[in-house]
């Protein structure tokens, strides 16, 4: 079975159940990276910016901005008690995967991958990264908050059996693209509290830019 298939059953609830507390106790921006570097990279803009979150867990995150930013936001996860909860908050959060996006194409100004592709079936990469582009309108920005290697690694998902997670630099699924220009990419502990040098504890915040270089330049 895939690992999507197993989230989408039970494992999506089973995170949710584990980490409902947690995630209502944090003090957002304050505790949220990705947050931080969304308020950073913001433009001032007149017109309400669509964001979708992939793996948005409850809708926390895109409540916050809907609440803050004025943001029009939109969710998909594969939790159905999480999507539920989300809903309920307001937010047009569908169950399902990265994998598979029921969005227009160019619909979003910005599109987050909220702490979820480590879990993804590596031979759903390159779909996860094509419909992420598809939906992401030109000029638009891809922030992600994910695991991070150097090197991609795998190892054992310690919730479930027969479940890898899985570590690499996921930048790479779109900067090979020219239409794609990372300008942030910090690397710290997991806790999101300080730096470290172990390797294991390594999360990654990245901002990435897609716009259209000019050809003759």
């Amino acid at each position: 079975m895939k690992q999507k298939e197993i989230f989408l059953q039970s494992e999506g609830d089973a995170w949710f159940t584990r980490n409902q507390q947690s995630v209502a106790t944090r003090k957002l921006p304050d505790d949220d990276a990705l947050l931080r570097e969304i308020i950073d990279f913001l433009p001032v803009n007149t017109r309400k910016l669509k964001v979708l979150e992939v793996g948005c867990g409850d809708g926390t995150r895109l409540a916050w901005l809907k609440d803050n930013l004025h943001t029009d936001c939109y969710g998909i996860e594969p939790s159905a008690q999480a999507a539920a909860a989300a809903c309920a908050k307001g937010i047009n959060v569908q169950q399902g995967t990265a994998d598979v996006l029921p969005f227009d194409n160019r619909s979003f100004d910005i599109v987050i991958f909220g702490f979820c592709l480590y879990l993804c079936d590596r031979e759903d990469l390159f779909r996860i990264a094509s419909e992420a582009d598809r939906v992401l309108h030109v000029p638009g920005w891809l922030i992600m908050m994910d695991f991070y290697s150097p090197i991609p690694r795998a190892r054992a998902y310690h919730h479930r059996p027969g479940v890898q997670s899985y570590k690499m630099d996921y930048r790479t699924l779109f900067t090979w693209h020219p239409d794609y220009e990372c300008t942030t990419h910090k690397v710290r502990h997991h806790s999101e509290i300080d730096h470290t040098d172990v390797p294991d504890e390594w999360v990654a915040v990245s901002v990435l830019r897609k716009y259209q270089r000019d050809p003759g330049a």
